[in-house]
């Protein structure tokens, strides 16, 4: 155990080996293809410089521009998912600089603890190591560097942040400065980390206890603090992109930030705050979430290591146990309220605060066994040493998304059916919107084709000015059905009473129109899930993945809904919706089959169903149905 402790010297070199070590294993296990849910979408944005969902991320797009640029050899989306492998394997990195900051912080740690817990700084330094690896390939954390999404941004800022702070902290008590250049940076820091993501403010609890407990509550420190303004205002400035870019009309221009209001909304994040605090059940589902996944996050021993983190740093600091504890906290108050599946990346704060503990837990179980029999610090040598490589060895398969093809599958085979010059309206942004948006303008595939997003048709009066950029001809035929319901829409958006009915029936002429002026020369298609929302006029026919609308029986336009997807299961919420998606458009393939007296072809589909859920009421009922014919 010495040697490894001696030869841990150079903090620096070590930083950069722990880079290296991760960005390795996170390139091997890293997705070579478009990802679920908003990475088409922001892969999109960035190649065509446009405006992505709020809040927006006006620093992440241009980054990603910025790197897009190079030229490395492989697909746009390809080099985009090695970004934020890269820029996860560096907040690995800046996560062991974090630690060692917090250990050396005379602010939180006075010299006298450090000589009472007679730890060496090589053997926290090894404990730093270990941590670092244990966060860096936890589930969560590792999620974000295999594919492109903005949260490896999200983690080098606030990891940078965070050090930035406690070095500034330090700096000012020991120098004492009119301010700290460090406390500069870190103003300027939080404002970049701001721009990239909003739940930077998840910081403010703890930030603000610990300045203040150092400081205390006097004239000196609220003034020091409006001198940060200005530098953070400067990294907070990025975000005019919004509407500077916006006023150009771009591709893809979500919120069409360009006004003041529609700026405010979109940054703000107006539209998401429908799912947030929204009842106790919310808080109930989220935290049986939280608890059923820290054992995936952490195994048992990295669990217990945490727990003796905490405890030596009750003993120890108490300043660093409080201020780790508020940020702990407040991410849990925040993320549990967030009625979202996608939830797991909001709690990445607390899995970065117990991977603090576990450092301190590690350390003080090595000064424990430093003085205990030789195979007993062997023993634990081995364990603490072989804790990284447990963590990759149990996550690897559940991290590992090289085999994941299904919104790639799912868009290319939509394509095949769709007929020249489509029309398709549709509910399913994470596998089929949002990936579409980069097979069609990226990769320059089906340019003919029209998708809408019937989400954003019914509640978002911005994305009709999309529509004017993206289907022109369309917008054309349903110019008076548009104005009759973006007048209704306006008073919804603006929080103005509006009559419910009044708007429901606009919008349904609006849905009614769309589909008649277009059927006439373009196809409709819409997804299973919401056929039932359009005028039973219309027949329906199976077509791939979607439901082709035509105004008479033919059947010519009819393709199984059987498609040979990857085998890739991981149980997530997407998966799981689009297992859900897939069992849905196969019965309603065989209900059309079995209706048109294509028994056979029916029971096809129907073993298919049975694969995937072989108790469905439905399949059972029907494969009855065609047995006893």
């Amino acid at each position: 155990m010495k040697k490894i402790l001696k030869s841990i010297q150079n903090e620096n070199a070590v930083t950069v080996l722990l880079i290296l070590i991760s960005f390795a294993v996170y390139l091997m296990t890293m997705s070579r293809s478009v990802g679920f849910t908003d990475s088409g979408e922001l892969a999109t944005v960035v190649y065509t410089l446009g405006i992505a969902h709020p809040t927006g991320y006006p620093l992440f797009t241009l980054l990603g521009r910025c790197w897009s640029m190079i030229p490395f050899p492989g697909e746009e989306i390809l080099r985009l998912n090695a970004l934020c492998a890269l820029l996860t394997a560096v907040a690995v990195g800046i996560f062991f600089k974090v630690t060692i900051a917090f250990r050396r912080s005379s602010t939180l740690f006075h010299s006298r603890n450090r000589k009472q817990d007679g730890t060496s700084d090589s053997a926290f330094l090894f404990a730093s190591v270990l941590a670092s690896l244990i966060v860096g390939f936890s589930t969560t954390f590792w999620s974000q560097a295999v594919e492109f999404e903005v949260y490896a941004l999200h983690l080098v800022l606030v990891l940078l942040t965070m050090w930035a702070f406690i070095c500034g902290i330090d700096e000012q008590v020991k120098e004492q400065l009119q301010i700290s250049r460090k406390l500069f940076l870190f103003a300027f820091i939080l404002g970049l980390s701001f721009s990239n993501h909003m739940t930077t403010i998840l910081l403010a609890p703890g930030f603000l206890w610990l300045y203040f407990h150092v400081f205390g509550y006097n004239k000196t420190s609220f003034g020091r603090t409006f001198t940060m303004v200005p530098m953070f205002l400067l990294g907070l400035s990025i975000y005019f992109y919004l509407p500077v870019r916006s006023s150009s009309h771009p591709l893809l221009d979500w919120g069409h930030p360009a006004t003041l209001e529609r700026l405010f909304w979109h940054i703000s994040g107006k539209q998401f705050r429908v799912w947030m605090f929204s009842g106790w059940d919310v808080v109930q589902k989220q935290l049986m979430y939280y608890r059923d996944n820290i054992f995936s996050e952490f195994h048992f021993v990295v669990i217990v290591c945490m727990i003796v983190g905490a405890l030596y740093l009750w003993k120890r600091s108490r300043q660093l146990l409080v201020f780790l504890a508020l940020l702990f906290c407040t991410t849990i108050l925040y993320a549990v309220n967030y009625d979202i599946f996608d939830i797991g990346s909001y709690f990445l704060l607390s899995y970065l605060v117990l991977g603090w503990f576990s450092a301190f837990g590690i350390c003080s179980l090595l000064q424990w066994s430093k003085d205990k029999h030789g195979w007993m610090n062997k023993t634990l040598a081995v364990m603490v040493v072989a804790i990284p490589l447990g963590q990759i060895a149990l996550h690897w398969n559940n991290a590992d998304e090289t085999m994941n093809r299904l919104p790639e599958q799912f868009v290319a085979e939509s394509f095949s059916h769709l007929e020249p010059h489509a029309v398709v309206i549709s509910s399913q942004w994470d596998y089929w919107i949002s990936p579409s948006l980069y097979y069609q303008f990226i990769g320059n595939s089906r340019r003919d084709i029209t998708v809408i997003d019937k989400s954003l048709l019914q509640n978002r009066s911005w994305y009709f000015l999309q529509m004017e950029q993206q289907a022109p001809w369309l917008m054309q035929r349903i110019r008076s059905s548009a104005d009759l319901f973006l007048g209704e829409l306006y008073k919804f958006e603006h929080e103005i009473p509006f009559n419910f009915t009044h708007i429901q029936t606009r919008w349904q002429n609006l849905l009614l129109e769309i589909v008649e002026k277009s059927i006439v020369d373009h196809p409709v298609y819409v997804d299973v899930r919401i056929e039932r929302d359009f005028s039973p006029a219309f027949y329906r026919v199976p077509s791939g993945l979607f439901i082709r609308l035509t105004t008479s029986g033919d059947s010519v336009s009819y393709h199984t809904a059987r498609t040979s997807f990857t085998v890739w299961n991981k149980g997530t919420s997407v998966t799981n919706d689009f297992e859900k998606y897939y069992i849905m458009i196969l019965l309603y393939d065989a209900e059309w089959l079995f209706k048109h007296k294509r028994e056979s072809e029916a029971k096809t589909v129907l073993l298919e169903v049975l694969q995937f859920e072989p108790s469905n009421f439905a399949a059972n009922w029907m494969m009855a149905q065609i047995v006893k014919n």
